[in-house]
């Protein structure tokens, strides 16, 4: 049994790693009270867990960066090097782009011996709300979109959500926030299933925390910092909308 417990424990990290292409969900079902799990001062980063109607854990992590909208969207739009930030992470690949603002994306995540590792497609798609300039880039696992691939385990359902709202001179309050399904065994067990969630909650906080703790580093890139798109329209100074995090369901 403490075996069993031990390959379950060292899954856990990658378990509903979703292209970060995406962030904060707004849940379709009714949701529990957010716990403060981590926080850390040095780095200005929290994270917060809350369980789902469905069972599933959802994270939130929040931080504040000195950059403008458009940089951070460059360095969200860059997918083949979010392998460099992103954690649990192996590849991306950009299956379709769309439009400008919304594309189908790739995503292989390690996985731990004895399971496989994990493959995802996601929808993600940017949008800006021209009265508060907060941008917001969702994302929405679509599992069927291209052929199941034996070497991998797909993801079977998950959103993210990331939220962008200025808050100062080229400062941004960044939320990073989602859920997923795993797939394979981990999902189609009631036991396995049971024992998975409950061991989420203990080690779940790293893939927030981690990913914003590398972000802050490759957001400061050259070619982030002087990016800019048409669809993103920066804040005037002294017109900057209030914060909405504790608004957020």
């Amino acid at each position: 049994m403490a075996k069993f417990f031990n390959r379950y424990r060292k899954a856990i990290g990658l378990t509903i790693v979703l292209l970060l292409a995406g962030g904060l969900l707004h849940a379709r079902t009714k949701a529990g009270d957010w716990e403060l799990v981590k926080e850390d001062e040095r780095n200005d980063i929290v994270v917060y867990y809350r369980t789902l109607e469905s069972g599933n854990v959802e994270f939130r992590g929040i931080t504040h960066l000195r950059t403008s909208l458009s940089s951070f969207i460059a360095l969200l739009k860059d997918f083949e090097t979010l392998p460099e930030w992103a954690y649990r992470t192996d590849k991306v690949v950009t299956l379709k782009q769309n439009s400008n603002t919304e594309a189908y994306v790739y995503t292989i995540h390690p996985m731990p011996w004895p399971f496989m590792p994990r493959d995802s497609v996601l929808l993600s798609h940017i949008d800006q709300n021209p009265q508060t300039f907060v941008v917001t880039v969702k994302g929405r696992a679509v599992p069927d979109y291209i052929p199941l691939n034996e070497d991998y385990v797909r993801i079977s359902s998950g959103e993210s959500f990331w939220q962008l709202t200025p808050i100062g001179e080229d400062t941004l309050e960044v939320v990073f926030q989602g859920y997923g399904e795993p797939g394979g065994s981990l999902s189609e067990s009631v036991f396995t299933s049971a024992i998975f969630r409950s061991l989420v909650k203990i080690y779940l906080w790293k893939l927030p925390y981690k990913t914003l703790k590398r972000m802050r580093h490759h957001i400061q890139n050259e070619k982030y910092r002087k990016k800019k798109f048409y669809f993103i329209k920066e804040p005037p100074e002294g017109n900057m909308p209030q914060v909405l995090t504790q608004d957020l369901s």
